[in-house]
């Protein structure tokens, strides 16, 4: 038999390797808790000396198992929070980042006040923003839900389909792929299109772990290397052809490398339509956020 303590010490070296040695206690501490099904605090004060039975032990051990061979704690738990909410999150999903909390903080504070809106998210993945809007907006927010991956799809319409019945938003999952959309425009325009679309260079995978490459979706994390922001550039020809509304705003979040390219895209696509284009800073500095108004009729 194994105590709690005896776990604790022999997993953070298993996986010791791959984290530094806080982060590997950590993520310990994150089983342990999720198996016995208990908070921090408690895990503090249980006595360290109690044995784990059997079965949760067999649930230790394979989920440990998995981590030391790189696969990342949110597909081994099956979920991760997100700026306050959970997100069902499993291989063939992205894992939602920090940086995409805040990419929905911006739109949060930006849209405050706004009656009922209208909001188009290209490429969904798991769904966790307009989770994360209907868990802050509640039922003023009907959102269309764009995913082209069929690996992505459940998990996403699980996370919709949970969110919609508690927030009383409508959260609709619409499989299609962005390069076939021009020329179908939607019956109504939409106040906002967010995206947090590929943007990652195919040259940047070196600079990017074992865990990430290894296990996330490539198609999710990478740009075309011939054009890193054609994403961008197709949304915004889907902004300028009906698809937002005249003083709609679209946010977006990219590579800080072509920011500027980005911007000075989509500002000739969008043209005479454009009011208000800027880069936003992300917490580390980074410009990370494009935000855009078009003019109002």
């Amino acid at each position: 038999m194994t105590t709690i303590r005896e776990f604790q010490q022999s997993a953070s070296q298993r996986i010791a390797s791959l984290y530094e040695a806080s982060e590997a206690q950590a993520i310990v501490r994150i089983l342990l808790e999720e198996c016995l099904q208990i908070s921090h605090t408690s895990l503090l004060m249980i006595d360290k000396d109690t044995l784990l039975s059997a079965q949760i032990l067999a649930t230790l051990e394979g989920q440990l198992s998995r981590l030391a061979e790189g696969e990342p704690l949110q597909y081994v738990l099956g979920y991760t929070y997100f700026y306050g909410v959970r997100i069902e999150v499993a291989p063939g999903v992205l894992i939602p980042r920090p940086e995409t909390e805040e990419l929905v903080e911006l739109i949060v504070e930006r849209e405050q006040g706004q009656e009922r809106r209208r909001l188009l998210d290209v490429g969904t993945g798991s769904g966790c923003i307009p989770c994360a809007l209907a868990s802050a907006w509640g039922s003023r927010l009907v959102a269309d839900c764009m995913e082209y991956s069929s690996k992505a799809l459940p998990t996403a319409r699980r996370n919709l389909e949970d969110y919609q019945r508690t927030s009383g938003a409508e959260l609709n999952l619409i499989h299609r792929d962005l390069f076939g959309c021009l020329g179908n425009s939607p019956e109504q325009p939409y106040d906002l299109i967010v995206s947090n679309p590929p943007y990652i260079h195919p040259e940047e995978a070196k600079e990017m772990t074992s865990q990430i490459l290894g296990y996330e979706p490539s198609t999710a994390l990478f740009a075309p290397e011939h054009n890193p922001i054609i994403y961008y550039e197709e949304i915004a020809c889907l902004a300028s052809s009906g698809w937002l509304a005249s003083g709609g705003h679209l946010y977006m979040e990219l590579n800080p490398v072509y920011a500027e390219q980005t911007l000075d895209s989509i500002s000739t696509i969008l043209g005479p339509r454009l009011e208000h284009i800027e880069l936003v800073n992300d917490l580390s500095g980074k410009k990370r956020f494009l935000c855009v108004k078009t003019k109002p009729l």
